[in-house]
């Protein structure tokens, strides 16, 4: 029986390996990305073309994305901490492998490895964090698992240009590699966390586990709502293009407006994670996805600099996503959170691969201003399913009665 007592320990004992799956989330994005920087001097040395540097995209997410809900399969045999520490090595080497090869094969075999290497990452890494948090303060901590790598995608762009100009790409890559590798070796080596964390489970993968975790009512809520905002995931990437292609600004202004609204999902998750700890959590849930439908649909009215400047930290900021995780760790049973957030990620990343075409296809044949308008629908509807949220902590306080 695991006492109020041995709980506490057990997460007093696995913060600093919290705080470390955190920092070393942030050096994964930091590799990520260093990649599209890098890749028109890539592209130029290998002699690849837009198709196939598109392939290389497409196969290695989803390589990074699929996988996410097998890899509980490996907590039979090594804590989280162990796998999520060997993953990102796998992922450090084979980017470091990256910027010792040549040619296209070899830039596609190892981009593959590398990112079934970081599929680790997000359901294991969120498991850590979620088990080795007090409850009152996993949603705080699950916004800064969030928050603190969002920061490597704003400062990461600038160091790589900074790099590139006095060394080339291949150093670059290669050293911008070295500090995830490094802290992974450290966790592996060095570091324990609390019971919760270390224990292995012959409960990981159950597909008779997930198929009754499918049953739970929050599960199959949150994995519906997943679904159907994956296919709104890709409009980021267009940004740049719309703000330089259709409202004529510059590069400068194009990347100061794309900061802000990386600044707003920077701020956002610590917000929300704080608040889900102190208020019920499916109105907020249901609030930031109104709000983030609202303000993408204002892309189609708003054009002005300063007018996008705030509307943008706006649609940043409202990230739902932090809340939602909080609501998935008091809904199952620790033993199949790996599998959980495994299924959560892998949802939202495959169905996101595909997405960006999708939105491509329609700023193609229709407009941007289209483009915008499916997004907003997209999230509004994913609001459904929100709808059938049940607060986990409530029923836990039903159950004691």
């Amino acid at each position: 029986m695991i006492t109020r007592e041995t709980q506490e320990t057990s997460e007093k004992t696995s913060k600093p390996l919290v705080y470390s799956v955190i920092l070393l989330h942030m050096l994964n994005h930091v590799i990520g990305g260093t990649m599209p920087i890098i890749y028109p001097d890539l592209m130029d040395e290998f002699n690849i073309g837009y198709g196939q540097l598109g392939l290389v995209r497409s196969v290695a997410g989803f390589s990074a994305g699929f996988p996410q809900v097998f890899v509980g399969f490996f907590r039979r045999w090594f804590s989280g901490r162990v796998i999520v520490s060997v993953g990102n090595i796998v992922n450090s080497v084979m980017n470091i492998a990256i910027a010792s090869g040549s040619g296209f094969l070899q830039f596609l075999g190892f981009s593959v490895a590398a990112g079934v290497g970081s599929s680790v990452q997000h359901p294991i890494g969120a498991s850590i964090v979620s088990n080795g948090s007090d409850p009152s303060e996993r949603g705080r901590m699950l916004g800064l698992n969030q928050s603190i790598p969002s920061i490597a995608f704003t400062f990461t762009p600038l160091i790589t240009a900074y790099m590139l100009t006095r060394m080339g790409w291949r150093p670059t890559l290669g050293i911008l590699s070295v500090p995830a590798l490094l802290l992974s070796l450290f966790i592996l080596f060095f570091m324990r966390g609390g019971s919760d964390v270390e224990a292995k489970t012959r409960d990981a993968l159950n597909w008779g586990s997930l198929r009754e975790s499918l049953r739970n009512r929050n599960v199959l809520s949150i994995s519906m709502l997943r679904s159907i905002e994956a296919f709104g995931m890709g409009v980021r990437t267009f940004l740049p293009l719309y703000f330089i292609d259709v409202l004529g600004l510059s590069s400068e202004r194009s990347s100061i407006l794309y900061s802000v609204l990386l600044g707003g999902g920077v701020l956002g998750p610590v917000f929300w994670g704080w608040l889900s700890d102190r208020m019920n959590r499916k109105p907020l849930i249901i609030g930031i996805i109104i709000c983030r439908g609202i303000g993408y649909f204002m892309l189609t009215i708003v054009t002005g600099y300063l007018g996008l400047t705030a509307l943008l930290f706006f649609i940043g900021f409202m990230a739902e996503t932090v809340v939602i995780q909080s609501v998935l760790s008091d809904s199952v049973d620790k033993k199949q959170l790996d599998q959980t957030f495994g299924l959560y990620f892998t949802i939202g990343f495959t169905i996101s691969s595909f997405s960006s075409a999708i939105f491509g296809y329609i700023v193609e044949i229709f407009s941007f201003y289209a483009g915008f308008t499916y997004i907003a629908a997209v999230i509004t509807v994913s609001m459904v399913p929100a709808f059938f949220i049940q607060e986990p902590r409530h029923l836990a306080e039903i159950a004691t009665i």
